[in-house]
């Protein structure tokens, strides 16, 4: 549950999820914790910084107390990427879900909900870690997907 809500949250990639380390949540501001995540290119580090819902805090807080850290730099999940996408596959058929999941639909469901909550394209296009020149291409599909649902929606009722 807490890798599940993390993702359809944040919209993490599987690379930044396999390499999150607890300082990385701030905690501060308990109604509104902060994930940020961090990457290095080119001897320039850059990171970027993505609202929590408070309450995944307390999903958090149980899988440590299930999985708890044995050093201060301990990544958040011990497994590798490859087992993260197993665990999520594995998520998804124990809640019957209708087709795969992993973490690229994951990413663009939490994108295409919060493009549907009407949030700012710019907000979620760093939220996503895009570039613009990258967004124009992924906002076009984010609104088709949009729109499919609008469509499935209507036939549904």
């Amino acid at each position: 549950e807490m890798l599940f809500r993390l993702l359809l949250e944040t919209g993490i990639k599987k690379s930044e999820a396999s390499r999150l380390l607890p300082d990385d949540i701030d905690r501060s501001n308990p109604k509104a914790p902060i994930l940020t995540i961090r990457h290095k290119r080119k001897n320039q580090y850059k990171e970027r910084r993505i609202g929590l819902d408070s309450d995944w805090l307390k999903v958090y807080d149980l899988y440590r107390q299930q999985y708890p850290p044995k050093s201060g730099k301990e990544e958040i999940f011990t497994c590798t990427a490859r087992n993260l996408e197993y665990i999520l596959t594995d998520v998804g058929e124990r809640a019957e879900i209708p087709f795969k999941l992993s973490f690229e639909a994951m990413r663009w469901t939490s994108a295409v909900r919060d493009y549907r909550q009407d949030i700012s394209e710019d907000a979620i296009r760093e939220k996503l870690g895009l570039s613009k020149v990258s967004w124009y291409e992924t906002s076009n599909k984010i609104k088709r997907l949009s729109e499919q649902l609008d469509r499935d929606n209507i036939k549904s009722q």
